[in-house]
């Protein structure tokens, strides 16, 4: 089952949901690391791929082995960088807020947020 966290266009998976409709761009986070010891780049790259895709027009399914953490961190972060300031709340709080309404089995993880926030400031995003 995708979990659509925005506008059916932007979802979230599990390894053993991989099989989504037609059309559905699945990009994969399984290499990064759930938890402390990601490459910022690496995120940084996954962050603009899946916003670059979203902008031009594509359905994306970010995909992590059990569809908890990784794939919602990466989808949170994406909706920071592309509606950034066109929230009230402070960014992170109210995408992740919008994530967990989305996906009930989404799941914080205090080191993968910490380096995920690193990722969206060196890309000039606000997250506090």
């Amino acid at each position: 089952m995708t979990y659509w966290v925005w506008k059916e266009r932007l979802g979230t998976i599990s390894l053993l949901e991989s099989c989504t409709e037609e059309g559905v761009v699945i990009i994969d986070v399984r290499d990064l690391k759930d938890g402390k010891g990601n490459n910022i780049q690496k995120i940084k790259e996954k962050i603009e791929l899946v916003a670059n895709l979203l902008s031009a027009g594509q359905k994306i399914a970010v995909r992590c082995a059990g569809g908890i953490s990784r794939s919602n961190a990466i989808a949170c972060a994406v909706l920071v960088y592309i509606i950034n300031g066109y929230s009230w709340e402070e960014p992170w709080v109210a995408q992740w807020s919008r994530i967990k309404k989305r996906c009930p089995r989404a799941q914080e993880n205090p080191d993968l947020i910490r380096e995920v926030k690193q990722a969206l400031r060196e890309l000039g995003r606000n997250v506090d």
